[in-house]
């Protein structure tokens, strides 16, 4: 981003530096200095958590619930199936200044595909709002009828978040966060790859009250793309592991390595969700581009290929925080001989098996499709964003260059898509839609 960007971005007001020093100083958190907004407070628990619980990571009968506190805590949730009882009890986890006052319960033994009531407790006293999602579907079951939504982009100035009481209003059981969940290098002259950072820029995002009230009865998978670490980073930047950890307190995940974000989730037998991450692994963008450089590195690479070779499901949908078929550096286009690679396997298991493959993508600010062809054997699906900066604002030129040919671009406001599966017909079909939730496009596959 220019210096001219950045001097458009307003200097945090005395408010928040007194609250950067404070948590520099005395451990204090944003709730603590009265930052967290009363849609957190429920029922006179005002004062035992910071932030709204949420799902996360759901996958064979199990989900993470994620607790964010502002003080030392003995955490557990209650949960039960479309009632208001939550007789179900987890295992206690404390939440300790260490961590932030931060952590993740998971739930098992979720009935496939029922409506799941939770809050957090303590002391037998429920201290939350009690939130609701639909359990993940298990693997071995036909999936039945479920929407899916999905985009990237929120940057902290761009509050309210009001695009997601939009996607609320659609009733998606799942949401895909495709990256730049938040900017923290985002404006530079207050930018620090320190741990303190990171976390206090994810939790000015995550106390939107829109996002709070969407998360808190919507199963989120999220990846991470290059902002919350530093613009166009790289696996060489210093700062992977604070900044991973941080993404990690703010969007709980079970990912296959402790550095990376990667992880697979099967939503029933016909619908498989790969989450990937383009970020922890990547070589530098300058490098030239033969078959040393990669996207996913080695071990993620050999594990995507063996998870989608493995797979029996009708669609594999991809989530990949930048385009697949983007040519700027900071793209696959830039990692052609890794990304062709896929693509070739692609091509292979929709002639042998009928299987479709769907990326979803988002980074470049702006909504396209690119529909499969016989070069890449997949449908991408690109969106956003969901709150910051409108790229065709900005380059007078990226909407002609991005509209050459038939297919649908949009970027005049913010906006993402939806994917709804339906199980009579085997069918997925997908829309987009903008910050009103006007319907823009729309497309069957399958």
């Amino acid at each position: 981003m220019s210096k001219t960007d950045d001097d458009l971005y307003p200097a945090r007001g005395s408010r928040r530096r007194l609250l950067g020093a404070m948590m520099g100083a005395v451990g204090a958190t944003p709730f603590a200095l009265g930052l967290v907004s009363e849609a957190t407070a429920s029922n006179g628990t005002r004062g035992r958590l910071a932030l709204r619980p949420a799902a996360f990571d759901g996958a064979n009968g199990s989900a993470l619930i994620g607790l964010w506190g502002h003080e030392a805590i003995d955490v557990s949730v209650g949960w039960s199936v479309a009632s208001d009882a939550l007789d179900q009890k987890s295992a206690a986890l404390r939440l300790a200044e260490q961590n932030d006052f931060v952590g993740a319960i998971a739930l098992s033994g979720l009935p496939s595909g029922a409506t799941i009531r939770y809050a957090a407790f303590a002391g037998g006293q429920r201290i939350s709002e009690i939130g609701e999602f639909r359990a993940p579907f298990k693997a071995d079951i036909a999936t039945p009828n479920f929407s899916l939504v999905f985009s990237g982009d929120t940057e902290e100035r761009h509050r309210p978040f009001r695009i997601f009481d939009v996607m609320s209003a659609q009733n998606p059981d799942v949401f895909v966060h495709l990256g730049d969940t938040v900017y923290a290098d985002i404006p530079k002259r207050e930018f620090e790859p320190s741990l303190r950072h990171y976390r206090r820029k994810h939790f000015a995002i995550r106390s939107d009250d829109a996002l709070q009230r969407f998360a808190g009865r919507t199963l989120t998978y999220a990846t991470w793309d290059d902002h919350e670490i530093e613009n166009d980073a790289n696996g060489a930047h210093p700062a992977i592991g604070v900044a991973g950890q941080a993404f990690r307190e703010y969007w709980p995940s079970r990912s296959v390595s402790d550095r990376g974000m990667y992880r697979r989730a099967a939503l029933g037998k016909d619908v498989d969700l790969f989450m990937l991450d383009t970020r922890a692994f990547r070589s530098v963008q300058s490098a030239e581009n033969d078959e040393r450089k990669t996207m996913l590195g080695d071990a993620q690479l050999a594990w995507f290929i063996d998870a989608y070779e493995r797979s029996t499901a009708r669609f594999r949908i991809i989530a990949s925080s930048v385009p697949m078929h983007g040519a700027s550096q900071d793209a696959w286009g830039n990692y052609s001989i890794e990304r062709d690679r896929l693509f070739a396997m692609f091509r292979r298991a929709f002639r042998e098996r009928s299987a479709h493959t769907i990326v979803l993508s988002a980074d470049y600010h702006f909504a396209r499709e690119w529909p499969r062809n016989e070069k890449s054997g997949v449908y991408e699906f690109m969106a956003g964003p969901l709150a910051t900066f409108l790229t065709f604002s900005r380059d007078n030129g990226a909407r002609a260059r991005n509209s050459r040919g038939e297919h649908f671009v949009y970027g005049d406001t913010e906006n993402f898509g939806s994917l709804r599966y339906t199980a009579s017909s085997k069918t997925m079909d997908v829309a987009y839609f903008d910050r009103t939730g006007r319907q823009l496009h729309s497309r069957t596959i399958g």
